[in-house]
């Protein structure tokens, strides 16, 4: 039986990747896209960033969702072929998905997911996962490059300072 968390605990969201979790069972598909969960109206974040992530309220889901509106194990998060699904894990209070309830669903840019008391709006993809090139060592420098100023070979040259 787990016992009764505190009141420090739920004002807190927690993030994916906590220090007990094993590496995924399932490896990282190609065609891969993280998913992120915007907490409304804060507009916190929770990025999903493996295939198969567990919600819910219990210290050892891979997102910790600590309000007593939210079961143990409240949903799953599986990314296969391309999408992402949400599951309902038989919770009290069920998964909500703009408005319906639902028990698998795919979930969709721009989405509104309700688990337990917090309401998300789903976004696809990262702004980080645009700037793949400027990640690799070359693609850093070329974009830093292109933020320079080009040079005037027409200006008098500069004096060294001492």
């Amino acid at each position: 039986m787990e016992s009764s968390e505190s009141s420090a605990e739920a004002c807190s969201l927690s993030v994916p990747g906590s220090p007990w979790r094993a590496p995924p069972a399932m490896p990282v598909p190609a065609d891969f896209v993280p998913l992120r969960l915007i907490l409304q109206p804060s507009a916190a974040s929770i990025e999903l960033t493996q295939p198969d992530m567990l919600l819910g309220r219990h210290s050892h889901a891979d997102v910790r969702l600590p309000l007593p509106d939210v079961s143990r194990r409240h949903c799953r998060f599986l990314f296969s072929q391309g999408v992402w699904q949400v599951l309902d894990l038989n919770s009290l209070n069920g998964v909500f998905l703009n408005g319906e309830l639902i028990r698998q669903a795919t979930v969709r840019q721009g989405d509104l997911l309700r688990i337990g008391g917090f309401t998300f709006v789903v976004e696809v993809g990262t702004p980080n996962q645009q700037a793949t090139e400027a990640d690799a060592p070359e693609g850093l420098i070329r974009s830093i490059f292109k933020t320079l100023p080009s040079p005037s070979y027409d200006a008098e040259p500069r004096r060294r300072s001492a």
